[in-house]
């Protein structure tokens, strides 16, 4: 309601009041005049009658004695009763006797001449007749004179209305303290409580109304206030459960309890605005649990859910009061640690919430072993916004991820620049598989004891606007996103294809290798994806060798095993790639149906110097009957060291590096053409 349109309840409670006070006050007093004229009326009827009966024998004596002076001193006297203006006596002739006459003459309007002879105008004289007095028993009456008394019936209205003057304002004045009186108590027992109420209803907080009641008067418990003020707290209370119902579907994760999304954003908000009054700063932790993929497919999703209940309840126990801890969707959790403020501490927490995670946890018969990657930002440093603070820690957590499982990482600015130039390449990886903007490339494997080619390596290169790109900059991103299987696929179907193509045109069969990213050898499609491509080609098996990282293996031993089992089985090729480079039990070495073993290019590039892992690789090889290929061999002292310790097969940029396919041909293929039968045999 706009304000110039509010009429005070008391204002009009009391306007009405004072009206109905004065118009009764008014109906009073006009019954009251009614009665004094009339009271007024009857009590001079009776004084005339009387004021004639004490003056009638004096006059009557004085008419008959004809003394003008007694009858003039008779009739003086009646000049001083109230109201009377005049008085005369006239003899039996009519003529005139003595008149006496009041001088005092007051000058009266001429409407109150009329109101005075309306009122008394058929009393404004008097008569008597007067008769000879009596003197003998003859007893006759006999007319001497009339005695008249002439009153001032102005004055005497005057007089009255005076009188009634006085009785206004007596009635007035009681009106005013009634109406004073009823005001107040009106707004005492009525009128304030509903302002209460109103004042009540301003102070209602929408978000919480149940905490702002409308006050009771003990008053009013048993009447329409009361009914109506309860009635109202009643839809306050239960307003404020459904909206408290519906702010927690909206900002509760249903899953976990742990506040979703837009209520972290809120928090954030309200904790930036609090560290920039204290001037302190704060630290934001995201949270992905490695492997929960895997989790969800190879147990279930019921299970998963279990799993990610009890991380919630392991993060808020870790958090306790440093923090507020929210769940994003997914395996995705958000760490907000206003109790944090320095990268030391952050650091530090981390690190402690991390051996938390990783803690062995059961989930029926199941043995879960937790792991988490976890980005780091702080704020003012890394982002004056909720939005920018949580993207900077994702953004970190990913930099965490790539560096391995269970680590973690802060955020830095080139971070951000990287994720552009990661998001880009990920939206051009696609458009390139479409566009078949891949080619491979092809790398020698020789017998560095007789120089001969026995095998070659098929690598991978985007060839994008006439120029290559380098794999170290796609093939991370691929593998964060999952592009690398259907790259992997179609290397190890053009690498199937090359195999037939050199049979058909060179009459030449060359084993090759081809890399196998991680992502790919733990899905499903991986085998018969080989065999496939195999069969369709009709290549041999054992002139393609697929290359496994170490930790590929490591990651679930007894899938590796399997997998490998099936394709050694088939009569494919397998190779261990960067051997020695991750942690793998030498006892499961043995279990695995492996072919070759890499020298990874970090133990060659130390040769002669650094020689002991390398030694034990070439051993190991010996001793489990395993090829050993040198990776990277880059210059005469390392080809020389390998040479002397026996190792067979070599490649790097000291013999060749990756060739295009035609240049590869013309360099390796075409003159080997004729011993394809002998090559093929190794």
């Amino acid at each position: 309601m706009k304000k110039e349109n509010f009429k005070s309840l008391t204002w009009k409670q009391t306007i009405l009041v004072v009206s109905s006070t004065l118009f009764f006050a008014f109906a009073i007093f006009l019954v009251e005049i009614s009665l004094v004229f009339v009271n007024e009326r009857q009590q001079l009827i009776s004084t005339q009658q009387e004021l004639l009966n004490s003056v009638e024998q004096p006059a009557t004596n004085a008419v008959w004695a004809m003394d003008e002076t007694l009858a003039a001193q008779t009739i003086q006297g009646l000049l001083k009763v109230d109201n009377i203006g005049s008085a005369t006596i006239e003899l039996d002739d009519k003529s005139l006797f003595v008149v006496v006459k009041n001088s005092n003459d007051m000058q009266i309007s001429g409407l109150f001449t009329k109101i005075s002879k309306e009122l008394f105008g058929d009393l404004n004289q008097v008569s008597r007749l007067l008769y000879r007095p009596i003197s003998t028993n003859n007893y006759q009456q006999e007319l001497i004179g009339q005695l008249t008394v002439h009153y001032d019936v102005q004055k005497l209205t005057l007089s009255l209305f005076s009188t009634l003057r006085y009785s206004l304002w007596a009635t007035l004045t009681r009106a005013f303290l009634l109406t004073l009186l009823l005001s107040i108590v009106f707004h005492r027992f009525l009128t304030q409580p509903i302002a209460r109420i109103s004042e009540a209803i301003d102070k209602i907080d929408p978000e919480s109304p149940a905490e702002n009641l409308l006050p009771t008067s003990r008053a009013h418990r048993d009447d329409e206030l009361g009914l109506v003020t309860s009635k109202l707290n009643q839809i306050l209370v239960q307003f404020s459960r459904t909206q408290n119902k519906l702010r927690k579907m909206a900002t509760r994760d249903a899953l976990t309890g742990l506040p979703n999304r837009a209520l972290l954003l809120e928090t954030i908000a309200v904790t930036i605005q609090r560290a920039k009054v204290q001037k302190v700063q704060f630290v934001l932790l995201f949270i992905d649990l490695d492997r929960f993929k895997n989790i969800n497919d190879s147990l279930g999703h019921a299970l998963g859910d279990q799993f990610l209940v009890r991380i919630a309840r392991i993060l808020e126990d870790s958090v306790a009061e440093k923090g507020t801890v929210a769940r994003l969707g997914g395996d995705e959790f958000v760490i907000l640690a206003d109790g944090l403020t320095t990268p030391c501490q952050a650091a530090d927490f981390v690190s402690k919430l991390l051996l938390k995670l990783n803690t062995p946890m059961q989930l029926n018969e199941h043995a879960i072993h937790p792991a988490a990657s976890i980005g780091i930002s702080i704020f003012p440093d890394d982002g004056l916004a909720a939005e920018d603070l949580i993207r900077h820690a994702d953004i970190a957590m990913y930099s965490a991820k790539a560096a391995g499982t269970n680590q973690w990482a802060f955020f830095k600015q080139q971070m951000t620049e990287r994720a552009a130039v990661r998001l880009r390449t990920e939206a051009s990886l696609h458009d390139a598989l479409i566009n078949k903007e891949f080619v491979l490339h092809f790398q020698p494997k020789l017998d560095i004891q007789t120089g001969q080619l026995i095998g070659c390596e098929a690598l991978i290169r985007w060839q994008k606007d006439g120029r290559l790109i380098s794999p170290m900059s796609f093939i991370p991103v691929a593998e964060e996103t999952g592009i690398i299987i259907p790259l992997g696929q179609w290397v190890i179907e053009e690498s199937c294809r090359t195999i037939k193509k050199w049979q058909n045109e060179y009459n030449f069969s060359l084993p090759i290798a081809v890399n196998v990213a991680s992502q790919q050898f733990e899905h499903s499609s991986l085998v018969p994806d080989i065999k496939k491509a195999a069969l369709r080609y009709q290549i041999a098996p054992e002139l393609l060798e697929i290359e496994i990282t170490e930790t590929s293996l490591m990651n679930d031993v007894q899938l590796a095993i399997k997998k490998l089992d099936e394709l050694r089985s088939a009569g494919f090729g397998i190779a261990v790639d960067d051997f020695g480079t991750g942690y793998s039990s030498l006892s499961y070495l043995r279990h695995l149906p492996i072919t070759t073993m890499k020298i990874d290019r970090c133990f060659v590039s130390d040769l002669p110097k650094e020689s002991a892992i390398a030694s034990t690789i070439l051993m190991l090889g010996k001793q489990l009957d395993l090829k050993i290929v040198a990776e990277g061999i880059e210059n005469e002292a390392q080809l020389t060291w390998l040479q002397e310790r026996g190792c067979l097969i070599g490649q790097g940029y000291y013999f060749s590096k990756p060739l295009p396919l035609n240049i590869f041909e013309d360099k390796y293929i075409k003159q080997h053409s004729t011993e394809a039968k002998t090559l093929s045999s190794r």
